[in-house]
């Protein structure tokens, strides 16, 4: 699709500069995180006709009011850290970059509440709230990139989930721009529980009021295990003594961190535990239960002096990227009771070079990223094998009952396995309300037809050729 000149008029005539449909804009805008083979573009065509930098909700409405009346289709993008294609393009037309919306920042210190723009970077909230003695309760490892709007949109846990939940736990309010160019307040759970995890295909949200907490100083304690099963069983033991976070690495990617930081972590499965203290009998006491619970499952006590300053090292996995020509990564979450075997037999996949991180999201599940580094530029066909290799390993996974951490582009399809038939239905039947032409965000939770086997979904092709793999 490229936009005729009467259409791109009227988009330039109400958006002004923020209207950009050069070469080099679309070229930055074609990928997120994870970048995909140019083999994939038979499938389907990330290459929007246009980016849209609005700066005001009116200009939100009025974009939408246009793509409706074209059809065109509209793809909300944020800080694009993920790696799930959510904000990349699947029959081109319009993305819309909401990072220049217009900033608002309103802590209310008595509700302990913050209200916000979504395009607000999430270390930024951070600062804000730290200088007034609070805190946000959960945030993602993409902490200096991602914005909060695309934390809610995408899914919505992270570092702190262990205690505090994820995104949908934290909302009191959401502001959208509903695919209509209607303006609409939600604040009910079950009507917010709507927008957590649908990637913008639901409309656009222009303004969130979160739950905050008091800035409660943390303390980190360590400990190690020797397999993936022992270290099930240490995840599900360490949950119940209510730590703030629960971080852990296989050996392989321990060994990554040590040569790029420095550290002399043990090789094994390392646990870093992070718990909210505010007094010394609280940290005596706490450590008493850490050290009891680690060497009940199993494992083994990390000395203080292995772990010294290692909570900075939060969010610096992705800095690690930088050393390598290439890579790969993939995240799914798993229950801690049916995933020993599964991380067993993942562990010793791809040639045994494959990198584990992980981040308790509750006391049951935990999230799991997978990285794998290469030090060559990979050639097309080779990526999209080594992808569907991993896309194949979390299928393998959601046999575990796990689930893939979002929908995006590549797991289209996979909304009722992460939400249930229950939310589905009213997903579909709200979808069915506000956007009856389907132009906001289309192929990100309802699976896309193949570009040139339209009877086929993404979801179907993905699956057979994983397969082959």
């Amino acid at each position: 699709m490229t936009l005729k000149n009467k259409v791109r008029t009227k988009f330039v005539r109400h958006l002004g500069k923020g209207f950009r449909d050069d070469e080099t804009t679309i070229r930055i805008y074609s990928r997120d995180l994870a970048d995909l083979p140019p083999l994939t573009k038979l499938f389907y065509n990330n290459t929007a006709d246009a980016v849209v930098l609005p700066t005001t909700t009116d200009e939100v409405k009025k974009l939408y009011e246009l793509a409706t009346e074209n059809k065109i289709p509209v793809t909300p993008r944020s800080g694009g850290t993920a790696g799930f294609g959510g904000c990349v393009t699947y029959k081109k037309g319009i993305i819309v970059d909401v990072k220049g919306l217009e900033s608002e920042l309103l802590i209310e210190p008595f509700d302990q509440s913050v209200l916000v723009s979504p395009s607000t970077v999430i270390s930024e909230l951070q600062r804000q709230l730290n200088l007034q003695g609070f805190s946000l309760c959960s945030y993602p490892s993409s902490f200096y990139s991602a914005t909060i709007g695309g934390w809610i949109a995408h899914g919505g846990y992270g570092v702190g989930s262990a205690k505090y939940g994820g995104a949908l736990d934290q909302i009191l309010a959401l502001d959208v721009v509903l695919p209509t160019g209607e303006m609409k307040k939600f604040t009910e759970k079950e009507d917010i529980r709507l927008f957590v995890g649908s990637n913008g295909t639901l409309g656009l949200i222009t303004r969130i009021q979160l739950k905050i907490k008091f800035d409660i100083p943390l303390k980190q304690f360590g400990c190690t295990f020797d397999s993936p099963l022992q270290l099930a069983k240490g995840l599900k033991e360490i949950s119940e003594i209510d730590p703030y976070s629960i971080w852990f690495f296989n050996p392989k990617h321990v060994e990554e961190i040590n040569q790029s930081f420095g550290y002399s972590l043990p090789e094994r499965y390392v646990i870093i535990v992070t718990k909210e203290i505010s007094y010394e009998e609280e940290e005596n006491e706490f450590n008493l239960s850490f050290n009891q619970t680690v060497r009940n499952a199993g494992g083994q006590i990390l000395d203080r002096r292995y772990i010294t300053n290692i909570w900075s090292f939060r969010f610096k996995t992705f800095a690690m990227l930088k050393e390598y020509k290439d890579y790969l990564t993939n995240e799914i979450i798993l229950p801690i009771e049916t995933s020993g075997k599964y991380l067993q037999k993942l562990s010793s996949k791809i040639e045994g070079q494959i990198h584990l991180e992980g981040e308790m999201i509750g006391k049951k599940h935990y999230s799991l990223l997978m990285f794998l580094y290469f030090k060559e530029k990979l050639g097309p066909f080779k990526k999209l094998r080594t992808n569907l290799e991993l896309y194949k390993n979390v299928l393998k996974g959601i046999k575990a009952k796990g689930y893939p951490y979002a929908t995006g582009l590549w797991f289209a399809g996979y909304y009722q396995t992460i939400f249930g038939k229950e939310q589905y239905k009213k997903y579909k039947d709200f979808k069915k309300e506000v956007d009856p032409r389907g132009i906001s965000n289309p192929g990100k939770v309802i699976p896309p037809r193949l570009k040139l086997f339209p009877l086929i979904s993404l979801k179907t092709a993905l699956k057979l050729a994983s397969r082959f793999v």
